[in-house]
């Protein structure tokens, strides 16, 4: 990927009518994150409620108060903290106790519900798992990753009980649900239809809370191999590539049947033209001779921004010979090159620096790239706008 699709995916952010989550401040993303745990207490008190009204028969009548209380109560604090955060997000950036209740009342009461309705290793956990998806992406993945592992044992307790036969099962159920014919009955069907909705509404939030993340993941990832200006990779990416490079020819002990060659270009007078046209000109003059660079690069060689005006391409597999020819044929499209700032066309030149790997005194990345600099300060010393082929090739 190359920076204008960087650009591309940057703007598809900032052009979307929501933007990035994780990109808004603490306490708004805590908002959300409350909107979304507010479907579990409210789907499963109204699932409740309307069973209690329906069918008591099928419910324990003495936990179902408590249970009701238990999710009213929740309800009941999520909104008013809500609207407690809304006051406070004009002063404040961050309200670390609302997140703490956010993900802990989301763990209570879905770790409670399951076990009650005998559902924890089904669709509580599976609602433990997308809560922590969600939730990772818009709280501290610290406190996720306590709390997470605080449900493990909880849920390996809730599991030794299911196989105690002194310990009910599914407390909450007076009755089973499930039919002598194998059928459930409709309300439960009901219910678990509902259930099935709040699995593929966190799915779905899921998906889009990933994807944002991997976006923005692959976003910076990017900017961080390549230089911002140029589109070309960046000093680091391209060292890595040359270490890459060598590191391969030396584990074929033919090293001599594949070269490694590397040129140095430094753009001449550059200071020049931002003394006398601005940075902006300089700037357009480094695009340029970018452009030039990668429409002249072969499919495996690197180009790169080594630093200020100066660049470098690596060209694996390529001999001395070869790779100074390919020189002479960029410095004369640089030459060639007219660039027009502020309707006033400007020459560039510039000059290069040639080595090889293996050479004599080049057995590592830092001994290529100080050989071919060598090559180019003496470019630069003997009139610029010339290729000059590393002489000795010592080892400094």
């Amino acid at each position: 990927m190359n920076l204008s699709s960087i650009v591309d995916c940057a703007n598809r952010l900032s052009n979307r009518s929501i933007s990035n989550p994780m990109d808004w401040r603490a306490i708004d993303r805590y908002i959300l994150l409350a909107s979304f745990v507010l479907l579990a207490p409210t789907c499963f008190g109204t699932s409740l409620w309307i069973t209690n009204i329906l069918a008591p028969e099928y419910l324990n009548q003495t936990l179902v108060p408590y249970m009701l209380w238990l999710y009213g109560i929740h309800i009941l604090v999520l909104v008013g903290l809500i609207v407690e955060a809304f006051h406070r997000r004009q002063h404040n950036d961050d309200w670390p106790f609302f997140e703490n209740f956010i993900i802990g009342s989301y763990i209570v009461v879905i770790l409670i519900s399951g076990y009650l309705t005998g559902s924890h290793f089904t669709e509580g956990l599976l609602l433990i798992f997308l809560g922590v998806n969600i939730t990772c992406t818009l709280a501290s993945v610290n406190k996720i990753r306590f709390c997470y592992w605080l449900v493990l044992p909880a849920l390996f307790v809730m599991g030794v009980t299911d196989f105690m036969p002194n310990v009910p099962y599914a407390i909450l159920l007076e009755k089973s649900p499930i039919l002598p014919d194998g059928h459930p009955v409709l309300g439960w069907l009901i219910v678990r239809a509902l259930i099935v909705f709040i699995l593929l509404s966190l799915i779905y939030l899921c998906i889009l809370a990933m994807k944002r993340w991997t976006e923005r993941e692959s976003l910076y990832q990017e900017m961080s191999t390549i230089d911002g200006l140029t589109r070309l990779s960046n000093r680091n990416s391209f060292i890595n590539r040359g270490e890459e490079e060598i590191e391969r020819a030396q584990k074929q002990h033919t090293s001599s049947k594949s070269p490694l060659a590397c040129i140095m270009i430094d753009l001449d007078h550059f200071k020049r033209i931002n003394d006398t046209w601005g940075h902006h000109a300089g700037d357009e003059v480094l695009v340029a001779a970018s452009k030039i660079m990668m429409e002249n690069a072969r499919r495996n060689d690197e180009v790169g921004r080594y630093g200020g005006e100066e660049f470098a391409v690596l060209l694996p597999n390529t001999n001395i010979k070869t790779a100074t020819r390919i020189a002479e044929r960029l410095r004369q499209k640089i030459s060639e090159t007219k660039i027009n700032i502020d309707k006033q066309a400007i020459e560039v030149t510039a000059s290069f620096g040639v080595a090889c790997y293996p050479s004599d005194g080049v057995s590592s990345m830092s001994d290529l790239l100080k050989t071919a600099d060598k090559a180019l300060y003496e470019a630069k010393e003997t009139g610029r706008n010339k290729v000059v082929l590393a002489c000795g090739n010592n080892k400094e």
